[in-house]
């Protein structure tokens, strides 16, 4: 939510509605990188009753070729399937040229073992500590952002990467058209008590668990962390001590087959049989360091839904509000550009419901939750004409307590006008909607929206209403 004119410094707020719009997506949420294409490139193969398949060509023989096939239900986890099908019912065959057909490949690998790569990035970030105002913060100085965490350095790590992810969609989305003036600066603390201490620090009492601070450029997100320390500690914990003792198989193989050797011969064996007696050792040590790994890999998922549940509001929140910042810093800034506030909003709440799956952030697939309160009001005898969203103040956004059922609906139509523009009118990225936000001389708000989607106000509100009440 963006209040304005406050005194102090000017807040963009998120409270109930952000979380509890994108509950339902987020929690389906479970693999980890960075956004790419809406749609990604795939093989197809056409059977001769008319059958088609979208994926990638595993594998073929004389008789069979077998494709693995992607799904990526709207709103829903992306899954495979791997497909036998048999030559002969084959009619046309589609394959893609190397690269992306290579570039597919990884993301399938990369899906099929997310918990590790995350695990692996997670292993890359680099972070320092650092006291302040008696609190003690894990630090993290990145490209786009710096961040500081007072959770754990394992959660800490995991935050700085799916940050990372965000960020990522955000650029291909909506590409950076200024660099920032000065650092933009992350908070996340790991519980509310800890929130509410740091904005009364700074003057600020308010109940919202997350705020965008512009004039120190800052982002403060609270979350409940805290109350799952323990939990999040023993998986941090047995985590480390399987990686230790996989590392140590590792680095004792030679001096293990070294010493056996040694025993060997002392014990006057033919050279061909100590290598024989060898070979079987080396066999034995690899296959405790292979299920050892594999034990690993399912600690990695289960560490990855485990966090998943528990970080589930605070990422939300995280990746609305930071959408604001992100906003401000690198595309429309405030003192050169002037965004309505249904945009800022609605592309903010479109941001804190997307998925993760393999290399991507898909923020396409239509948040369910909100399109079902949106289309039942659309149905109701009196639903909000898009000539009031358009012109909304702050306060129509303001959270007191808990979000009333205006606010929340406003909310609802702005992530739903949002979303349109961004995937059926491919807008945020055209020169029309700089101009669209570019301070206005004088043309009223209606004036400018119908000169950037080119129709008037009636005429686009129409196909807007039939395009969500189809949308699936």
């Amino acid at each position: 939510m963006l209040v304005r004119n406050l005194p102090i410094m000017f807040l963009l707020v998120t409270g109930w509605g952000c979380a509890n719009l994108v509950a339902a997506q987020t929690a389906e949420a479970e693999n980890a990188s960075t956004l790419g294409e809406s749609e990604w490139p795939m093989e197809q193969v056409e059977t001769r009753d008319g059958r088609r398949f979208e994926g990638l060509v595993e594998s073929q023989d004389e008789y069979w070729l077998r494709m693995i096939r992607i799904f990526r239900p709207p709103g829903r986890p992306m899954y495979l399937v791997v497909q036998p099908i048999e030559k002969a019912d084959i009619a046309r065959t589609e394959r893609l040229e190397p690269d992306r057909r290579e570039a597919l490949r990884r993301r399938i690998h990369e899906f099929r073992h997310r918990a590790v790569v995350e695990a692996g990035r997670m292993d890359a970030v680099r972070l320092s500590l650092v006291q302040r105002d008696g609190t003690h913060f894990h630090r993290y100085r990145g490209r786009w952002f710096d961040l500081e965490s007072t959770a754990d350095e394992t959660t800490t790590r995991r935050i700085v990467v799916r940050a990372d992810q965000v960020f990522t969609a955000y650029r291909q989305l909506m590409p950076p058209r200024v660099d920032a003036p000065r650092p933009l600066r992350l908070v996340i603390l790991q519980s509310m008590t800890e929130y509410r201490d740091f904005l009364a620090r700074l003057g600020l009492h308010f109940d919202n668990p997350a705020c965008y601070l512009q004039k120190p450029n800052l982002v403060v997100v609270g979350s409940d962390l805290a109350r799952h320390a323990t939990t999040l500690s023993r998986i941090s914990s047995r985590h480390e001590q399987l990686r230790q003792e996989l590392e140590q198989l590792e680095q004792a193989l030679p001096e293990r087959l070294a010493t056996r050797g040694a025993q060997l011969r002392q014990q006057g064996h033919a050279r061909s049989q100590v290598a024989r007696l060898l070979l079987i050792e080396r066999r034995k040590i690899e296959a405790q360091i292979a299920e050892k790994q594999r034990e690993l890999a399912r600690y990695d998922r289960e560490n990855a839904r485990t966090f998943e549940e528990i970080g589930r509001r605070m990422f939300a929140r995280l990746y609305h509000e930071a959408f604001h910042a992100y906003l401000e810093n690198y595309v429309y800034p405030s003192n050169q550009y002037e965004v309505p506030l249904w945009l800022n909003e609605g592309l903010a709440v479109l941001f804190s419901g997307g998925l993760l799956e393999s290399d991507s952030f898909r923020v396409d697939a239509p948040n369910r939750e909100a399109l079902e309160w949106l289309r039942t009001d659309l149905r109701s005898d009196s639903p909000l004409p898009l000539s009031e969203l358009l012109v909304l103040e702050p306060h129509a956004f303001l959270l007191v307590d808990n979000l009333t059922a205006t606010a929340q609906r406003n909310y609802v139509y702005s992530w739903g006008l949002a979303y349109y523009l961004a995937f059926e009118k491919r807008l945020l990225d055209a020169p029309a909607l700089t101009r669209f936000v570019t301070r206005s001389d004088g043309a009223s708000s209606i004036d400018r929206f119908e000169t950037l989607v080119g129709m008037p106000l009636s005429e686009f509100e129409s196909e807007w209403r039939a395009y969500m009440m189809e949308l699936r």
